[in-house]
C-alpha cells in the first residue's frame, strides 16, 4: 500500500482490482459470496390482516354487499307489486266484458287473478269473482261463489249500506241458485223413484214393465232400491229447504234495510222474501216423510185461526193478536237461523267431500272485478 500526499486519492494496488467476469473473494479472500432467494412461507398459513387504506376498502365493500342482499327481496317485492297494481284495470276491464258478454266463467277467472296483492278496495275482488260464478249455475261452482261473496262480505266491513246490499243480495241469490239446483235434481230422483215403484208394482201383479228400469245394465246383477232412492229425495229436497231458508236469511241482513233504496228497489226485496218463502215450502212439501201430511197441517191452520177468532172476540183481541204476531215471527226467526245454520253445515260437509275427492277447493275460478272501482252488477 503506497501513501501519497494529503488530498490525493488513494490508489489500489492492481492486484486489488477484481478481474472482469470472476466472483471476488471475500475481504479476507476466502471463497466467493453467492446470493440465494428469501424462503418461500409454509403453505396454509393466514394471509396478514390488510392495514389502512385496504382495510377500510374492504370493509365497504362487505357493507354494500349486505345491503344489496338485504334489500334486495324488498326491490322485487315492491316491482312484483308495481306490475301487479298497474294489470289490475286492464284485467279489470277484460273481465267486466267477458261478464257482460255472457261468459261468466271466463269472467270469473279473469277476476280470481285480482284476488292476489290486491290492496284497493279488496273486497270488490272477491265480489266480482263470486258474482261471476254464481251466475255461470255450474254446481261445483256455487261454493267457490259462495265462498268469495262471504269474503267481500267481511272485507266490507266498513264500506257504505249501499255496497254491503249489493253483496248480501247476490249472496242470497247464489244459495238461492244452489237450492234451484238441488230442487231439481231432487225432481229427478222423484220421478226416478215413481218409474221404479211402478214397474215394481206391475212385475208383482204380472203385468207388463219396461225391464230397464229394474235392470238398467241388462245382466240382472243389480236392482234400484226404492228405499234409497226414497231416502236420497228425501235428502236433496231437504238441502233445497235449507239453502230456501239461508237465502231468506241472507236477504233479512240489515245493510239493504239501512241502504237508500227506491220503491222499486223495496219492492223487488218484498218480492224475493216471498218467493222464498214459497220454495222453501215447496220444498218441504215435496219431501217423501210429508207427503200425505198436507190435510193434517192445513187442519191445524184452521184451527189456530179458529182459536185467533175466538181469542179476537174477548175484549183485548188487539193485544192479543199482536203478540200472537210477534210470537210467531220470533218462532220463524229462529227456524230460519236454525236452517241456516244447517245449511252451512251441509254446504261445508259437501265441500270437504269434494276435496277428499279431487284434492281441491270447489270451483274452479278466477274472478272478474275491478281492483279499481268498477264493479260487476247484480243479476
Amino acid at each position: 500500500m503506497v501513501l501519497v500526499a494529503l488530498g490525493q486519492p488513494l490508489a489500489r494496488a492492481p492486484d486489488d482490482v477484481p478481474a472482469v467476469g470472476r466472483a471476488h473473494g471475500g475481504p479476507c479472500g476466502g471463497a466467493p459470496m453467492t446470493w440465494s432467494p428469501p424462503p418461500t412461507p409454509p403453505t396454509g398459513t393466514r394471509t396478514p390482516r390488510p392495514t389502512g387504506v385496504a382495510a377500510l376498502r374492504a370493509a365497504r365493500l362487505r357493507r354494500r354487499t349486505w345491503w344489496l342482499l338485504g334489500t334486495l327481496p324488498v326491490v322485487l317485492a315492491l316491482l312484483v307489486l308495481g306490475v301487479k297494481l298497474a294489470l289490475l284495470a286492464p284485467i279489470a276491464a277484460t273481465g267486466k266484458d267477458r261478464y257482460d258478454g255472457g261468459e261468466a266463467t271466463t269472467a270469473a277467472d279473469y277476476y280470481g287473478i285480482q284476488r292476489t296483492f290486491n290492496i284497493v278496495e279488496p273486497w270488490k275482488a272477491h265480489y266480482n269473482h263470486g258474482t261471476a260464478l254464481a251466475r255461470s249455475e255450474d254446481s261445483w261452482a256455487l261454493y267457490d261463489a259462495i265462498t268469495s261473496l262471504d269474503r267481500a262480505y267481511d272485507l266490507a266491513e266498513d264500506e257504505s249500506p249501499e255496497e254491503r246490499c249489493m253483496i248480501q243480495t247476490n249472496l242470497s241469490l247464489a244459495y238461492e241458485i244452489q237450492g234451484d239446483g238441488d230442487m231439481a235434481y231432487a225432481d229427478g230422483k222423484a220421478a226416478e223413484l215413481a218409474l221404479v215403484e211402478e214397474a215394481i208394482t206391475a212385475r208383482d201383479a204380472g203385468l207388463p214393465y219396461d225391464e230397464e228400469i229394474l235392470d238398467p245394465y241388462g245382466d240382472g246383477s243389480e236392482e234400484p232400491d226404492p228405499e234409497e232412492l226414497r231416502q236420497d229425495v228425501q235428502d236433496w229436497y231437504e238441502y233445497a229447504e235449507q239453502e230456501y231458508a239461508t237465502a231468506e236469511q241472507i236477504r233479512g241482513w240489515p245493510d239493504c234495510g239501512e241502504s237508500e233504496q227506491t220503491p222499486e228497489q223495496e219492492e223487488q226485496d218484498e218480492a224475493a222474501q216471498q218467493r222464498l218463502q214459497d220454495k222453501q215450502q215447496q220444498a218441504q212439501d215435496s219431501q217423501p216423510e210429508n207427503q200425505g201430511g198436507g190435510d193434517t197441517q192445513e187442519g191445524d191452520g184452521s184451527e189456530g185461526d179458529e182459536q185467533s177468532e175466538a181469542s179476537g172476540g174477548e175484549g183485548s183481541e188487539g193485544e192479543d193478536q199482536q203478540s200472537q204476531a210477534e210470537l210467531e215471527e220470533q218462532q220463524r226467526q229462529e227456524e230460519l237461523e236454525q236452517q241456516g245454520s244447517e245449511a252451512r253445515d251441509e254446504q261445508e260437509r259437501l265441500e270437504q267431500e269434494y276435496r277428499d275427492l279431487y284434492g281441491d277447493q270447489p270451483g274452479t275460478g278466477t274472478d272478474p272485478g275491478d281492483g279499481s272501482g268498477s264493479g260487476t252488477k247484480n243479476w
